[in-house]
Order: structure tokens, then C-alpha cells, then sequence
């Protein structure tokens, strides 16, 4: 059977990680390659971090890895806006809004390099020489390489397959009361990826915050005893750690999400997602206080356009564990 081909476009970050990990381990996909962005931290550490997990896990041979944009499209050129008040590229000092205690993920050093090309280029020229409707971008960042791309060729939107994001929010906000990380890190760019033509299906925080892990299900992850599986559970004792001292809730259950490894999850086995609704979403770029939100339409017969994109607002949280723990489970099997 042809596994589908996906590009990952990625601000890694422990979430991408463990997506990254999990496309890399579980022989679903065929990985063209990996596409970094300004987003969770400075470009050079996210593509740092990439190569690191590429590394790890033995594919540097066949997995390559393609630097993006260090900065957001717009953002950053305002002096009143969200992005200009976070110093770019340093962090120091900064309460971030996500979570990433550390510049460089727990895993060793790596040898492996980016490659010359550059991001946006590699992905106009990889998507162009694909037969139309072969190739999904699994989007865990913000969307700024996506929507250069799109912007830099005209036909980029209209040959693939499919783009599977993770962001965005309908009732949940973190990066602001109103915007997720990812859309709210580069909103110009998400505006045009959503307006692009191309089918989209959003993995936004009302999904997410359901497919939560808890620190006795990272303990299990960790008893499987593969260096792989050991990492995941780390990264998810870290991200605990991390959510804990931001919400009150998930620090009594002792849980954190794992975003970016949901969107993965979404693609392969979309019965993962237990609600969602075909919609029309907008981002917010006006530069006000929800400067980055994602304005899901509901309006039901006063809508005046056709819904651009699938909007999940549900996860099946036993359904996603097993299946992420089925992976690392039989890679440690050999």
C-alpha cells in the first residue's frame, strides 16, 4: 500500500517532537522532509532541535531538514503589536506563553547539518515536481514558510493534497486571552494559508485539550524502555511541569496536551477527532486585543461564503494514547 506523502513544517519544540518522533518511528508516511520556522524559539534553535530528533532517531540519511523564515510576515514591523513586544530573537526574562524551559531539547548533540536551500524554495520546487494532489503539509508552527510559498507561486495552494495545522482556538485562547500560539506568532500568514483554496483541516485547542496525557501514562510510555520511548515521556513530564505553573487545572490532574502530535494523528486516522464542523475561519489581523484569533463563523444561513477549512472541536483521548503508544511499542520491538 503507497503511504501518503507529507512534508512537516515544524518550530520544534517538545510537541513537534514527539510528532516528529512518531512520524519518523511508525512507518505511516512517506516524509519528504522537514521544514523549520521562527515560532516555540529563535529559527536556529528550532532547526537545531529538528536535526537533533532527525538524529536520534536514525534517519539523518534519509530524512533532510530545510531552514525557514526567521521572522513572522507583518508582525514584527508594528510597534503596538503582540509579536513586536516579544524579543525576537532572545527570550530572556520573558513569562513565554508556551512551553519550552530550555533552548535545545534533552537529546544529544548532532553532527547533522540544514541544508543550503533554503525552506520556501525547497517546498515550491518539491510540491511543483509532485503529481497535483499528492503531497500534505502537516503544519505544526506558525504558517509564515506555508504562506511565502504561496505568495512566491501562485499554483503552490492548488497542487496539494491537503494542509493539517495545528492552531488556532474557538473558546480556548494561550498566547493571548483570544489566540493560540501558532496563528497568534505569525496572523498575516495564517489569513492566507486559510483563504488559499487549499482544503485545510485546523487541529485547534478545543481539540487538543482533550487528547491530554498524564504523568502515570508518561510513566507507562517510559516502562516500554526504548531510548525513544524514554524521550517521549520526559518530554511530557517537562511539558507537565510546564502547564503547571500556568493553569490551575491542569497542574491538580497532573496533565498536559501534546498539540502537534494530534494534527499527526488526525491526518493518519482522522477517527481520532470525535467532533468537527466544515466552517468558515478567519484570523484576526486587525492588531488589536484579538490580534491572531481564529473567527469561526457560525452563523449558520447568514454566512455569506463557502467554509474554507474543517475545524476540529473534539478528541478521543484513549484512542489518541494508543496509538501513539502502539507506535513507540512496536519500534522497540524492532
Amino acid at each position: 500500500m503507497t503511504k501518503p506523502k507529507i512534508i512537516m513544517d515544524v518550530d520544534t519544540g517538545t510537541d513537534d517532537a514527539v510528532a516528529l518522533t512518531l512520524a519518523m518511528l511508525g512507518g505511516e508516511v512517506d516524509l519528504l522532509g522537514v521544514t523549520t520556522v521562527n515560532g516555540n524559539l529563535e529559527l536556529k534553535l528550532t532547526t537545531d532541535n529538528t536535526l537533533r530528533v532527525v538524529d536520534f532517531c536514525g534517519k539523518g540519511e534519509e530524512i533532510k531538514v530545510y531552514s525557514g523564515c526567521e521572522y513572522p510576515l507583518v508582525s514584527t514591523l508594528s510597534p503596538t503589536s503582540a509579536q513586536s513586544l516579544r524579543p525576537i530573537p532572545k527570550r530572556e526574562g520573558v513569562k513565554v506563553p508556551f512551553i519550552m524551559h530550555a533552548d535545545h531539547l534533552p537529546l544529544p548533540e548532532t553532527s547533522l547539518k540544514a541544508q543550503e536551500k533554503r525552506a520556501v524554495v525547497w517546498l515550491i520546487e518539491t510540491v511543483m515536481a509532485s503529481q497535483p494532489g499528492t503531497v500534505t503539509i502537516v503544519a505544526l508552527g506558525p504558517l509564515t514558510n506555508i504562506a511565502a510559498a504561496m505568495r512566491a507561486e501562485p499554483a503552490f495552494a492548488s497542487r496539494l493534497q491537503e494542509i493539517v495545522l495545528m492552531g488556532g482556538g474557538d473558546r480556548i485562547g494561550n498566547a493571548s486571552a483570544a489566540a493560540e500560539f501558532n496563528i497568534w506568532a505569525d496572523p498575516e500568514a495564517a489569513e492566507i494559508v486559510l483563504q488559499s483554496g487549499c482544503k485545510i483541516s485546523l487541529i485547534p485547542l478545543d481539540a487538543t485539550h482533550e487528547a491530554e496525557v498524564s504523568a502515570a501514562q508518561a510513566a507507562e510510555i517510559e516502562a516500554i524502555g526504548s531510548k525513544e520511548a524514554k524521550f517521549v515521556a520526559e518530554v511530557i513530564r517537562e511539558r507537565i511541569g510546564g502547564y503547571s505553573e500556568r493553569d490551575p487545572e491542569l497542574a491538580a490532574k497532573q496533565t498536559a496536551p501534546l498539540h502537534d502530535a494530534l494534527a499527526l494523528c488526525y491526518f493518519l486516522h482522522p477517527e481520532c477527532i470525535t467532533k468537527k464542523i466544515e466552517t468558515v475561519c478567519h484570523v484576526d489581523v486587525s492588531g488589536g486585543v484579538c490580534y491572531g484569533r481564529t473567527m469561526v463563523d457560525r452563523r449558520a444561513n447568514l454566512v455569506m461564503e463557502e467554509p474554507n477549512c474543517t475545524f476540529a472541536l473534539g478528541a478521543d483521548r484513549e484512542w489518541f494514547l494508543g496509538w501513539l503508544m502502539g507506535i513507540l511499542k512496536k519500534a522497540a520491538q524492532g
